[in-house]
């Protein structure tokens, strides 16, 4: 499997370093360098066929004439398009000799539910498999192959204590290696307090998806991001937390 990425500003970063240093997680202000115990022991940089690096969208103006001259040659199984100019997504799937496309949504700027639909439509029509998760965390895609989507975890419990954590799936940016390892050792006794307590840890790695609401979720993505960690998390520790999720955001979480 060999995976391309296109993108600008520091979520993209974030990813690229997740998925090729997971070492450098301590420089985004999660553990720290002097706390770090190395606790992501996998490395992705073999499968990594391209890496470019874009201007914010709003450097381009409002529209780009040659997106193909841009962007240049993209050859992978699946392409990840982080955080690009409309004109640019658009044209992916003419562009891109790929199997699957993926451009998460952390802003609801990112991605417009037209252009979304627009892609979707160009993809099928190339054969080329599409999602836009919402944020990058709420879903599954092809990475989840590699262990990177919607967070799971296998957590061992002493009574009401969290005794060991262990990672079966992350999202994308690496949050929840943090989330694990600062759960641990927890007891649980107050339902309320153990969600805050996991939502708390999950900003401070820190979560970048945006705090602009939008439309479609009607919340940020942020808020989004943060009702699927809760659940996930309490979940694998047996604990049903669908009352924590409001109910227009459980078709979302639970999905």
């Amino acid at each position: 499997m060999e995976i391309g990425v296109l993108y600008s500003g520091e979520f993209g970063k974030r990813f690229v370093s997740n998925l090729a240093y997971p070492d450098s997680c301590p420089h985004f202000g999660a553990c720290g360098i002097d706390e770090c115990d190395h606790c992501k022991t996998y490395s992705f940089s073999d499968m990594i066929a391209l890496v470019r690096e874009f201007d914010e969208p709003a450097a381009y103006g409002i529209y780009i004439e040659n997106p193909d001259e841009i962007v240049g040659k993209v050859e992978c199984d699946i392409l990840v398009a982080i955080n690009l100019h409309p004109d640019i997504i658009a044209e992916l799937p003419g562009i891109a000799d790929v199997q699957s496309i993926i451009v998460p949504v952390e802003h609801p700027a990112w991605l417009s539910v037209g252009l979304r639909e627009q892609v979707r439509r160009r993809c099928d029509e190339a054969g080329i498999e599409f999602h836009a998760p919402k944020p990058f965390c709420s879903s599954d895609t092809p990475l989840a192959n590699l262990g990177f989507g919607k967070p799971e975890f296998r957590v061992k419990m002493d009574g009401n204590t969290i005794e060991s954590v262990e990672i079966v799936k992350s999202d994308p940016c690496g949050n929840a290696y943090y989330v694990a390892r600062r759960m641990q050792g927890c007891e649980i006794s107050d339902l309320r307090e153990f969600w805050k307590e996991i939502h708390q840890h999950q900003c401070a790695y820190p979560c970048l998806a945006s705090m602009e609401r939008d439309a479609e979720i009607k919340e940020a993505p942020f808020h989004l991001a943060g009702y699927v960690m809760v659940y996930q998390f309490s979940m694998a520790c047996g604990i049903d937390a669908e009352s924590f999720v409001p109910e227009y955001m459980k078709k979302f979480v639970l999905r």
